[in-house]
């Protein structure tokens, strides 16, 4: 588990952390994005009617079982937690010495 906390689906799994590998914060993630300049009204509607869709019981057992817990993040929430993962992952790109061909 490669995230700060442990999983639901295994619990007595510690996570990387927990078992002595430092700075070792790598969540998987998949978010949803709308072209530059979409309208803020369609932004939040979309925002509203997935929050909605993660909190349906139905959904959250299918993710559960995957092993997949939602990220409650508004648009400016995951604004920000894009920020930070690009900038992380620069870094790491760059202290490995990783070239773009």
């Amino acid at each position: 588990v490669g995230s700060t906390r442990r999983s639901l689906a295994l619990p007595d799994l510690p996570t990387t952390l927990e078992a002595g590998v430092p700075n070792s914060d790598y969540n998987f993630w998949v978010g949803m994005f709308a072209p530059a300049k979409t309208p803020r009204e369609v932004v939040n509607h979309l925002y509203l009617e997935t929050a909605k869709a993660l909190r349906a019981a139905d959904v959250r057992e299918k993710m559960a079982r995957l092993g997949a817990e939602p990220m409650d993040y508004n648009p400016e929430q995951f604004n920000a937690y894009l920020r930070e993962e690009i900038a992380a992952n620069a870094a790491l790109v760059k202290a490995a010495g990783i070239k773009s061909e």
